[in-house]
């Protein structure tokens, strides 16, 4: 009888606890990791360098944990290494949304910084070997081999030359970046993970993400980051980050909207979190731009310009350049100068920080954001029909030529310039930039298990992933074949993008040529 009563007790409590809420507070020492949160890494001179950053996996619902990435199969899923869990837990790969890694960044040589710009809108970079009329060779520090890429899926080639001007490329996601919206309720709580997201293991608190910073719909802030862009509907919020904008900026980026908008971009503010303080704001709707000087939070208006370039359009490429030693500023839409200004008063603007300010609801997307010093020059009329046919080569002083990329060899850029009998023979130092005639952009194939992976210095790449282990990430791409990249490589993979691409608001907008 006494075990009958005790066996039923065991049960009760047994049944209990299966129901409530786990909070396991011990630690363990993992037999094997190698980026365990809070580890203290040796320097390459025995001393101590700063400890290594936990990672974070972000799921589909919203869920983030910190921890360690063990490893991933496109069949059982990610393992990943919590300190409070016994074992490795086992996520199943349909309810991966994003794992960032924090990698140190890699020490290259200047020739392994050239940019290749896929006509997919993805980044690589590495050492040009060689460009033919069928393939461009790359020596790619993160590849195990030569990357061989189609010359026909390639847009532009920007060697390292150029990057010694480049402040900013983005956006990668809504790390340091901040956003504001003036609401309230933006309240975190801790909550256990569901059972079926993962194979074995306890359930233990998960905090969810920040509500402004919501990949899959928008949150508090009114913008959320989705397919490498970000995504704008409320009027009055912003977002902005600080960068070392220098003596001169050129602001550009690709901007694309349904119905009407009013877009204000902020420059050399001195607050991030305001709009005003002491700083430049440009406005920009389909019709019309304009300049507006705060100096101690009072608005001064440089003057205004209307236009026709947009009308009827749904997207366009914007910059915006500022001087400060001349007080010279200026609004460029698709290669167009629309206005000049001079700040006769001095230059107003005392801080770095960069801003977008929705000042009306819209619907919006900024993507391709590029900043880098401005060396004073404007674009000048050209025949848009010329460029459609010829290849344009840009040296690192800003000159212009057009005519037929003939090839890449031994460090030298083999150029049919229009002007020239024979062709030039150009060294890739001072080369900015080479524009391959009539490459555009296309929205990319994507598929099941594809991940999109942004690699430690600013560049993208999707491929299908098979395999993650500590020292060998294999994977299938269908422009460049079977690859095998090193892990060190990437610091944030992106998982189920289909899913996301149904659920964001990516497929809304019109995509760039």
């Amino acid at each position: 009888m006494k075990s009958v009563i005790f066996f039923n007790l065991l049960l009760c409590l047994t049944v209990s606890v299966s129901q409530a809420q786990i909070i396991i507070k011990g630690t363990r020492t993992p037999s094997v990791s190698t980026n365990r949160p809070g580890i203290i890494v040796p320097g390459p001179d025995g001393g101590v360098v700063a400890s290594q950053k936990p990672q974070i996996i972000e799921l589909l619902d919203g869920d983030t944990l910190k921890g360690t990435f063990v490893d991933y199969d496109s069949e059982t899923g990610a393992k990943w290494r919590h300190s409070a869990a016994k074992d490795d837990i086992e996520f199943l790969a349909d309810s991966l949304s994003k794992i960032q890694l924090f990698p140190r960044l890699q020490q290259l040589d200047s020739t392994q910084k050239t940019k290749i710009d896929l006509v997919t809108g993805q980044v690589l970079s590495g050492q040009v070997l060689e460009l033919n009329d069928r393939h461009l060779i790359l020596n790619a520090w993160y590849s195990r081999n030569s990357l061989r890429i189609p010359r026909d899926n390639i847009m532009a080639i920007r060697p390292a030359s150029e990057e010694t001007n480049l402040i900013y490329e983005g956006p990668t996601g809504m790390e340091e970046w901040k956003t504001k919206s003036g609401k309230t309720g933006n309240v975190r709580q801790d909550r256990v993970v569901p059972q079926q997201l993962f194979k074995g293991g306890v359930p233990f608190p998960i905090r969810p993400r920040n509500p402004g910073n919501v990949a899959g719909g928008i949150g508090l802030s009114g913008w959320e980051y989705a397919d490498k862009a970000f995504h704008g509907s409320s009027s009055g919020s912003l977002i902005g980050r600080k960068l070392d904008l220098g003596e001169s900026v050129n602001l550009e980026f690709n901007l694309a909207w349904q119905g009407n908008f009013n877009l204000g971009i902020g420059l050399f503010a001195d607050q991030l979190d305001v709009y005003g303080g002491n700083s430049y704001m440009v406005g920009i709707s389909p019709s019309s731009c304009y300049l507006t000087r705060m100096a101690d939070s009072v608005q001064n208006n440089l003057g205004q310009q209307s236009f026709q370039d947009l009308r009827g359009k749904t997207k366009a490429r914007i910059s915006v350049r500022m001087n400060k030693s001349d007080s010279s500023m200026a609004v460029v839409i698709n290669d167009r100068v629309i206005k000049q200004w001079e700040d006769n008063a001095g230059f107003a603007g005392k801080g770095g920080n960069l801003m977008f300010v929705l000042l009306q609801n819209s619907n919006l997307k900024v993507s391709n954001i590029r900043v880098t010093r401005w060396d004073g020059k404007l674009p000048s009329a050209s025949n848009d029909d010329e460029k459609e046919n010829k290849d344009i080569l840009t040296t690192s002083n800003s000159t212009n030529l057009s005519g037929k990329l003939l090839g890449i060899r031994e460090g030298k850029v083999i150029f049919k310039a229009s002007f020239a009998p024979t062709p030039l023979e150009i060294t890739m130092d001072t080369v900015a930039k080479i524009q391959l005639a009539g490459a555009k952009l296309e929205k990319p194939k994507l598929g099941l298990g594809d991940v999109r992976v942004t690699f430690t210095d600013g560049g993208q790449f999707t491929f299908l992933l098979e395999k993650w282990g500590a020292d060998r990430v294999a994977g299938l791409s269908t422009v460049l074949g079977r690859l095998e990249f090193q892990p060190s490589a990437f610091s944030v993979l992106e998982f189920n993008l289909t899913k996301k691409e149904g659920d964001g608001m990516g497929g809304e907008f019109e995509d760039f040529e």
